[in-house]
């Protein structure tokens, strides 16, 4: 049994902008299992190409390319035309899907960084560009070696300064009922938790919102939740199809008045 290279389809994420388009491709070796039972090939190696597209005189060209030295998920890749900025959250080693990830941030006029650089026990549960691209909410928490968490916050990130801004929550999981969500404006991030909504207003400690979204997915007006139905039509040269942003989210004061996103 021998290694061979292979790769999922590449998918298209959308961007702020609908004359730029992200293609996202994961690279990988595979070779057929010693044990049948695992009813998958073995894998190893993973690598991301993301491309950048902009469309001239009716063509998709290529405007950068990124290499990252793991996997990645599209609904995690955001690139911001506006400022040239792409955010990555993405696998530290190969152990797919999992929570064991770091995010990378490529500026254009700036050294590309990872973070956090430390504790290396740090797990990221969620990142969201506000719309503007120029803050990067993170919902963390400290694991232990059995994978349980503690120290659950909520992180405000200036990638040009790369200061943080620090904010205790009481729990995170990866249910419905809690979330996050920019403003259009991206003045404010709404927090939802099962007993109330918390909000951050660019500066200060979080206070509790009397108003807020009636729904929090997505988290914010571009990428690949923001977006319906895009899809790659042809790779050479490249066609895509970008589908409807998806409708603002309706302001309610009631958290029975929240629904469950399509």
């Amino acid at each position: 049994m021998i290694w061979k290279e292979a790769s999922l389809s590449p998918q298209v994420v959308p961007t702020d902008d609908r004359q730029t388009a992200v293609i996202v491709e994961v690279k990988y070796e595979e070779k057929d299992s010693w044990n049948p039972l695992n009813g998958t090939t073995d894998k190893r190696r993973y690598h991301s190409e993301i491309q950048v597209l902009k469309k001239e005189t009716n063509e998709l060209r290529l405007a950068s390319r990124w290499e990252i030295p793991s996997w990645t998920l599209t609904d995690s890749v955001y690139y911001h035309s506006g400022k040239s900025i792409l955010y990555v959250l993405h696998g530290k080693d190969d152990e797919y899907g999992t929570l064991k990830r770091r995010l990378s941030i490529f500026l254009p006029d700036q050294t590309s960084f990872s973070y956090p650089a430390t504790p290396d026990d740090l797990v990221i549960f969620q990142i969201s560009p506000s719309p503007s691209g120029d803050r990067l909410a993170l919902v963390t928490a400290v694991s232990n070696e059995n994978w349980e968490f503690s120290e659950f916050e909520l992180r405000i990130l200036d990638p040009k300064s790369q200061s943080v801004e620090v904010h205790p929550l009481s729990f995170w999981t990866a249910l419905p009922l809690y979330g996050i969500r920019w403003s259009n404006d991206s003045k404010r991030l709404y927090i939802r938790t099962p007993d109330r909504v918390l909000l951050w207003e660019g500066k200060g400690n979080l206070a509790e919102a009397r108003a807020y979204p009636d729904c929090f997915s997505p988290s914010t007006n571009f990428g690949s939740l923001a977006y319906r139905d895009s899809f790659i039509e042809s790779q050479n040269p490249w066609k895509v199809k970008l589908g409807e942003r998806k409708p603002e989210a309706k302001i309610v004061q009631s958290l029975d008045a929240i629904r469950v996103c399509d």
